[in-house]
């Protein structure tokens, strides 16, 4: 598994975990933001992104987890590969 293979998984894991707590903070569950999972450190990390560059970075990528419930929920996320991969060609233009 290359790279960029890698970086696309843990954006598509990060959007389905996005999808659950948006779906348990709709019935009443909302955990302010304790059991995030913080992949974007990881994902900026394999990526090289610039300390200068992170607050564009987190921008784009929490615009994507922000949409991640408008796409149907699967046990693998399959229907959030392309969004994930549309993601990462967000974020390495910034």
């Amino acid at each position: 598994m290359d790279n960029r293979e890698l970086v696309v998984q843990l954006i598509q894991q990060d959007l389905k975990h996005s999808q659950l707590t948006e779906t348990l903070r709709h019935m009443g569950l909302d955990d302010g933001g304790l059991y995030a999972l913080e992949l974007i450190t990881i994902v900026a990390r394999l990526m090289d992104v610039p300390p200068y560059q992170m607050d564009d970075f987190a921008e784009v990528y929490g615009t994507f987890l922000d949409e991640a419930p408008q796409y149907p929920t699967t046990y693998l996320g399959e229907a959030l590969l392309p969004v994930a991969e549309e993601c990462y060609a967000a974020l390495q233009k910034c």
